[in-house]
C-alpha cells in the first residue's frame, strides 16, 4: 500500500533506532534499528491495521497519491537595493553571473541547514572561490567554528586546522 510513512530517530533515552508511523492510520507504528528496517517493518503494520479495521467494519482511508509538484525553476524576489547590490559586486568578484551566485547561496545555506558540509552543499566551479566567499558571508569565525569530523579515522578536529 502507497500510504505515507514517517520515519522518526528515536532518542537513546527511548531506545534509540527509528520509528516509522503511517499519519492517515490512526496507530499505525512500527520500528527498527535503521529507517530501511522501519519501513520495511511498518508494511506489515499497514496490512495489520487494514485487516483488523476490515473485520470492525471499518472506513479504510485511501492510499496516498504521489503528485509531483509542478515548479517552472523560477523565482520571483524582492529585496532591498543595498542587498541587491552587495550581492552583485560578490558575483562579479567571483565571475560567476547574479543568479548562479545566489543559487550557491541558497543551496549552502539549506546544507547547513540539515547538518551537511558545505563541500556538498556548493557545487565546485574550476577556477573559482566561491566557496570561501560564501562562507565569509554566512560565517564569522568568531562566532562559528564547529568540529569537523574527520571520516578516515573519525578523530574530531577543530574547524581553525
Amino acid at each position: 500500500m502507497d500510504y505515507k510513512v514517517e520515519i522518526i530517530k528515536l532518542s537513546e533515552e527511548d531506545g534509540g533506532g527509528y520509528l516509522a508511523i503511517v499519519p492517515k492510520l490512526p496507530g499505525c507504528m512500527s520500528d527498527g534499528s535503521t529507517p530501511h528496517e522501519a519501513l520495511e517493518n511498518v508494511q506489515d503494520a499497514i496490512k495489520c491495521w487494514i485487516e483488523t479495521a476490515r473485520e470492525k467494519g471499518r472506513q479504510i482511508p485511501p492510499p496516498d497519491e504521489y503528485k509531483e509538484e509542478e515548479y517552472s525553476g523560477r523565482l520571483v524576489l524582492r529585496i532591498p537595493k543595498s542587498l541587491h547590490k552587495h550581492l552583485a559586486e560578490e558575483a562579479k568578484k567571483e565571475g560567476v553571473s547574479l543568479n548562479s551566485f545566489i543559487q550557491h547561496l541558497i543551496s549552502y545555506a539549506l546544507g547547513c541547514r540539515e547538518n551537511k558540509t558545505q563541500e556538498l552543499a556548493i557545487p565546485y566551479i574550476p577556477g573559482s572561490t566561491l566557496k570561501g566567499s560564501i562562507r565569509k558571508l554566512f560565517i564569522k569565525k568568531e562566532h562559528y567554528n564547529p568540529p569537523v569530523l574527520q571520516l578516515g579515522n573519525f578523530q574530531q578536529k577543530d574547524r581553525s586546522d
